[in-house]
């Protein structure tokens, strides 16, 4: 009698978890990746001259620039806010369409085609740290990690008129876009290799720029990390000529190693940092006043 009941018992068992088994899962129902910087579509009776200028670059250069969105949080610790407007359309006008696409198109074609982020945006004052309220924070950390997207700071502080502040600020922007490039095809390993066990970490505040040299990196920053020596080396080298460049990296040889391996990673993407430096230093001069 046991084991008919015991019998019996098993075949319910059994039924019920055929029954289960045959039928099929239900999928797993996932949403889709927010874009926190997508907007809806102004209708065009609303737009205001930054728009309209925002549609002819989009037009041309095929690169969405954000400008409206609301303050951001990249993590817990970290905020951003958009620009005020009239900085933005100014910003806008001179270093995204005169100053970056325009020559970047025309003279780098290969590259331009490429390598262009398809959208920007612009960030009032800074990335900042821990306390929005602080200032002198990083221009474009944290922004930066998609392939698509360029971020930069800086925009409510920018003036067109010092032709050395221009400088700066493309510099810096094709720093970030460095780090861009890096994270898309890797700097390499005998890149790494050259300084190994040498970089300041956290300990490059406060040094000079001459010691920096002399220890293998164009700046104390670049001393900081590979990543950060890769990007500092594209910012100096849009920021000085050829002569000037050559002459720095006579202070070590590892920083003349660094530099031909960072000015050969770029002409195999279609740029000439040389030329480059060339190209913006004359279009700063055009566009300044």
């Amino acid at each position: 009698m046991f084991y008919r009941k015991s019998h019996c018992v098993f075949g319910v068992i059994f039924a019920i978890a055929s029954l289960f088994g045959c039928q099929k899962e239900s999928p797993v129902e996932t949403k889709a990746a927010m874009d926190y910087f997508a907007i809806s579509e102004k209708p065009r009776y609303l737009w205001n001259a930054l728009d309209s200028l925002c549609d002819t670059i989009y037009r041309e250069y095929g690169v969405k620039v954000i400008y409206e969105y609301t303050p951001r949080i990249l993590d817990g610790t970290t905020f951003f806010v958009p620009p005020n407007y009239e900085k933005a359309l100014v910003y806008t006008d001179v270093v995204i369409r005169k100053l970056w696409l325009k020559p970047l198109k025309e003279n780098f074609p290969r590259y331009f085609a490429v390598e262009t982020p398809r959208e920007f945006v612009m960030v009032g004052g800074y990335v900042h740290f821990n306390d929005i309220s602080i200032a002198g924070a990083a221009a474009g950390a944290g922004l930066n990690a998609q392939f698509y997207r360029l971020g930069m700071g800086g925009v409510n502080n920018f003036d067109k008129t010092v032709s050395s502040d221009l400088m700066k600020t493309m510099a810096t922007l094709y720093h970030e876009h460095a780090h861009q490039q890096d994270h898309r095809y890797g700097r390499g390993y005998m890149y790494d290799r050259v300084s190994q066990g040498e970089y300041y970490g956290l300990n490059y505040g406060g040094r000079l720029e001459s010691q920096a040299n002399l220890d293998g990196f164009f700046l104390p920053y670049g001393g900081y990390a590979p990543e950060e020596d890769f990007a500092t080396s594209v910012e100096k080298m849009v920021l000085h000529p050829k002569s000037r460049i050559e002459q720095i990296v006579k202070a070590n040889e590892k920083l003349e190693k660094k530099y031909k391996m960072v000015h050969q990673f770029y002409l195999d993407r279609g740029m000439d940092l040389h030329r480059l430096h060339e190209v913006v230093d004359s279009m700063v001069n055009k566009t300044r006043y």
